[in-house]
């Protein structure tokens, strides 16, 4: 009877196993094609189920001869993804009393003392504030401080008309804040409170003191982009678009992320930050804190895209069930909506997710 017992357990357990390498290689061979199908070079993925890593995987290559290929530690430019680690500063700053989210910015950076913005304005892109300033090279030396006073220039004389806005200078303006109640850049701010606490020990921030960059290089349907048309590196735009980073740092982060970790905060920041807070122009989706929420069939969805021009990523996560992908991409033509789809129908189908 007992080895009889043992038998059954070995075969539920071998049979589990199989199936779980048979979808992991359909989740190859569908993410390879599409790779492929539309000349991406480089793109790594890594997919969390139930809180804990379950895939991950670079695919391509990151050098013009194809002879080094991605794998998971490869280093992309993030984009907008560094949003969410300068929402969970704030948040961090707003749990310690340094920060009130109802409070006027001008509070904390006193150029703003004639704007009724405040720091939930920003964290929702409902300050009504453009893009208008866009990034400079960092040879070019300007400094957070002179940005900040382009921006100033830049507002409209009328600012109690809020609407919704996606801009990166919404979260520039965050990190300026960061750096002036914390006595800190916002670099190290970040490295200090969440980078390192998450074990994101390869990530980082081009900054004037660190001169970091990704492994892969900008590209547009497999082309590279002429260094002249790239996305320059300015260091007030580290906290809308600065992170460089990779899938298997991320998904550390990521992971903590989920299961509500008090390394980074407390659990009911967490929620707090997933509460619909402005609807946007994009459908069904609101604001929460810094995520993008909406509910599809029942289920909350969290989420963050990334896009400057050569790369563009995906952090799409379902903070319920824990589960989550990661993409990072170096091409502009990256189709991440199906890339999400295609993942999220082979994990469902397989009963994974």
């Amino acid at each position: 009877m007992h080895k009889l017992f043992l038998i059954v357990i070995f075969s539920i357990s071998f049979n589990a196993f199989a199936n779980t390498v048979n979808v992991h290689e359909e989740l190859t061979a569908t993410l390879e094609n599409i790779r492929i199908k539309n000349d991406i070079p480089a793109m790594s993925v890594a997919i969390i189920t139930s809180g804990e890593l379950s895939y991950i995987r670079g695919f391509g290559f990151i050098d013009d001869e194809d002879k080094k290929p991605t794998n998971s530690e490869t280093l992309f430019r993030t984009a907008s993804i560094s949003k969410l680690f300068t929402a969970q500063a704030v948040m961090q700053l707003v749990e310690k009393n340094k920060l009130k989210l109802n409070e006027k910015i001008g509070h904390y950076i006193p150029r703003f003392q004639d704007s009724n913005i405040t720091i939930k304005d920003l964290l929702t892109h409902s300050s009504g504030i453009s893009d208008s300033i866009k990034p400079v090279n960092f040879d070019k030396q300007r400094t957070i401080n002179s940005y900040l006073d382009s921006v100033i220039q830049s507002l409209s004389k009328n600012t109690e008309n809020k609407i919704f806005e996606y801009s990166d200078t919404n979260f520039n303006i965050l990190g300026a804040i960061i750096g002036a109640v914390s006595d800190l850049s916002y670099e190290e701010y970040a490295y200090k409170n969440i980078l390192t606490p998450a074990n994101m020990n390869k990530s980082g921030f081009f900054n004037s003191d660190t001169f970091y960059f990704p492994d892969t290089k900008p590209t547009y349907k497999g082309k590279i982009i002429a260094k002249i048309d790239q996305r320059p590196y300015d260091l007030s735009f580290n906290p809308s678009e600065g992170l460089i980073s990779s899938v298997q740092d991320l998904s550390h982060w990521l992971k903590l992320t989920l299961a509500g970790d008090s390394s980074i905060l407390k659990k009911q920041t967490y929620k707090r930050m997933l509460e619909p807070q402005v609807k946007t122009a994009w459908g069904k989706i609101h604001m929460g804190l810094g995520w993008q929420v909406y509910n599809s069939s029942n289920e909350k969805i969290a989420r963050h895209p990334g896009s400057i021009r050569g790369y563009k990523s995906l952090i799409l996560a379902f903070p319920d069930s824990k589960n989550a992908l990661i993409l990072l991409t170096n091409s502009s033509n990256t189709p991440r909506w199906e890339i999400a789809q295609s993942i999220t129908k082979i994990l469902k189908q397989s009963a994974e997710w």
